[in-house]
């Protein structure tokens, strides 16, 4: 039988999906009751945990801090293996209570990598991670995913949600909704006859005013709960047309529906990632280095759109 695609409750969806990846946009509360669920439910298997209360020990430094952790877990990965993996050789002698937060996340995630956990709970992930390190903990992940393990996310924007590997939910109006992936459009090209010039403006409401946007000048179109919007040099401009017709007027201007809920720009990707053997994503070219999910589907079409080899 089908499973819903909304749930009344967060353990009514963890109990449904058990023994796959789920994350979730949701609010402290979800998160705080999800952590529980996970907790109890997979009390016999190998977990680790990453909540936002995680700070370490602050007089411990990098390197006794892991090695502490190293002999809890028993397991063949060693607190080098771990400093190594995500950059923190260069802090080994650092005082958790010197780390920068970027640091201390890339701590916490080098202390669940001893465990080789079978099932991993992280609340919001990527929260403190720059694009120069996010690739460390996204690989991880993967690899973490690849072996048969479980990824459990919460309290993340749907966009890191969608990233991950597994399947998204949002939270809203007291249910969670499952986050559809599939695009459900027909992959063709579009043509276009003659000399005819079509001026295409991506309109914008705020503060009561209409703004028209250049296509050039937007980065990407997502669907959040329900309400479009385009981002706009790292700002996000809400939008009045539906995705489906952004889709059919951007397509001619290099845009790609990479997702059900993202039409990106193709001119402004830097680089199109596996992240584990089933799930994709695009980084932008922009200062933050913004991550894009690429819907399984979608990759193959993209490729073959593009000639990318």
């Amino acid at each position: 039988m089908a499973q819903p695609s909304s749930y009344d409750t967060v353990e009514s969806l963890l109990a449904a999906h058990e023994d796959e990846s789920v994350h979730l946009e949701c609010g402290r509360e979800t998160v705080d009751r999800a952590v529980r669920f996970v907790h109890e439910r997979y009390a016999r298997r190998r977990c680790a945990f990453y909540v936002s209360t995680d700070r370490g020990f602050d007089r411990e430094t990098v390197r006794s801090y892991l090695r502490l952790f190293s002999r809890l877990a028993g397991g063949s990965v060693t607190a080098g293996d771990a400093m190594a993996h995500f950059g923190l050789a260069p802090a080994a002698r650092t005082q958790v209570r010197r780390l920068t937060a970027e640091q201390r996340a890339l701590l916490n995630f080098a202390r669940m990598s001893l465990f080789e956990p079978e099932v991993v709970f992280c609340e919001r992930p990527l929260a403190d991670v720059t694009p120069s390190t996010r690739g460390l903990v996204t690989a991880w992940m993967g690899q973490v995913a690849d072996a048969g393990g479980i990824l459990i996310t919460a309290g993340e924007p749907l966009r890191e949600a969608l990233l991950m590997p597994g399947t998204a939910f949002y939270e809203e109006d007291g249910r969670l909704h499952e986050a559809k992936t599939a695009v459900g459009e027909k992959d063709e090209d579009v043509e276009y006859a003659g000399d005819e010039v079509r001026v295409f403006k991506v309109p914008a409401r705020v503060d009561g005013a209409t703004l028209l946007f250049d296509p050039r000048e937007v980065d990407f179109v997502e669907s959040v709960n329900r309400q479009n919007f385009a981002s706009v040099r790292g700002e996000l401009y809400p939008v009045t047309m539906t995705l489906d017709e952004l889709e059919s007027e951007l397509e001619r201007f290099g845009f790609f529906r990479c997702h059900r809920s993202y039409i990106v720009n193709v001119q402004k990707v830097a680089k199109v990632e596996r992240f584990t053997r089933n799930s994709f994503n695009l980084t932008l070219a922009d200062a933050a280095q913004t991550q894009i999910p690429l819907a399984k589907g979608r990759a193959e079409a993209m490729r073959e759109r593009y000639g990318w080899r």
